[in-house]
């Protein structure tokens, strides 16, 4: 396990001659982590191998700021509350976050030409509505070394490895605002001077979504990977296709009698599809009466 808390205080002044003010501000965030995690490995029967990991993750961030200005300073030379006649304010803004989740992965081998990996996570938001913080993420992927089946009798200095390979996983993203999914109401201060002052005032909290939750990535992967003249000449290819799904974004555009800008949400879908192309040659030879090794890579 591994725990980790992290402070950065900080304190910064400063003395504003144009408006004739000073401010002070004095702010402080922390960082607060907690991961621990199992694994279990063994191989039976020489044949069978088999490898689980299991995890749980925590994280905690608080950032806070205060901030005071004095008015109508009697020496801009000399920027201090102490030396100020005018009206003064006191502010504070902040926020803070959770995100907790557990997580599994599931490794086996069959005598080395069937593999099979299985992976999850549970994962929670403090970011979203209490009725869609959490969500589940799996991922699987397997694999088959023909190469190594009984059947295959081609000589390894022509054909050394051929592999096959597939994989389907998701994953999500809730790097968001916090408070996004609440109406916040700001206090300012006003422009304008009444009785001497300029009075504090807060308006109608922005137009929040209708429900908010975490954007998911999906991908599907189909692999090929082979070798050729022991291993020298190496090809490896993907085609994928992933779609995200519940981007966050903005909605669409609605008539001006709406009265005020348009909410966030998970209003986007997105899909991407492609392939990878990698071809190798590695090979050495002697030089100067040493062995020098080098490798040439294209891929697309």
């Amino acid at each position: 396990k591994k725990v980790d808390m992290i402070t950065n205080a900080f304190v910064e002044t400063e003395g504003n001659t144009n408006n004739n003010s000073y401010s002070w501000v004095n702010g402080n965030k922390d960082y607060y982590s907690f991961n621990a995690y199992t694994d279990y490995e063994h191989t039976f029967a020489e044949k069978h191998y088999v490898k689980a990991m299991l995890g749980f993750n925590q994280e905690l961030t608080k950032y806070n700021t205060t901030t005071a200005t004095r008015q109508n300073l009697i020496s801009q030379d000399l920027p201090s509350m102490s030396l100020g006649t005018g009206m003064q304010t006191v502010s504070e803004s902040g926020y803070e976050w959770a995100l907790r989740g557990g997580f599994f992965r599931l490794n086996y081998v069959f005598n080395d030409r069937y593999l099979l990996e299985v992976n999850g996570r549970l994962d929670g938001s403090s970011k979203f509505p209490s009725d869609s913080q959490y969500a589940f993420f799996p991922s699987v992927s397997a694999g088959w070394r023909v190469s190594q089946e009984p059947f295959w009798k081609v000589p390894e200095e022509i054909f050394s490895n051929l592999k096959v390979r597939a994989s389907y996983g998701s994953l999500g993203n809730g790097n968001i605002d916090p408070y996004s999914f609440q109406e916040l109401f700001k206090i300012k201060q006003s422009s304008l001077v009444l009785n001497g002052i300029r009075p504090q005032y807060t308006g109608q909290p922005a137009v929040i979504p209708l429900g908010l939750t975490w954007e998911k990535s999906t991908t599907l992967n189909l692999g090929l990977d082979f070798a050729f003249l022991s291993n020298r000449l190496q090809f490896s290819g993907d085609i994928y296709q992933r779609k995200t799904t519940d981007m966050f974004t903005v909605g669409m555009s609605l008539p001006a009698v709406f009265g005020t800008d348009v909410p966030k949400g998970n209003y986007a879908d997105l899909t991407t599809k492609g392939f990878e192309l990698s071809v190798s040659w590695r090979d050495q030879f002697q030089l100067a009466s040493k062995p020098f090794n080098y490798e040439v890579r294209f891929t697309l």
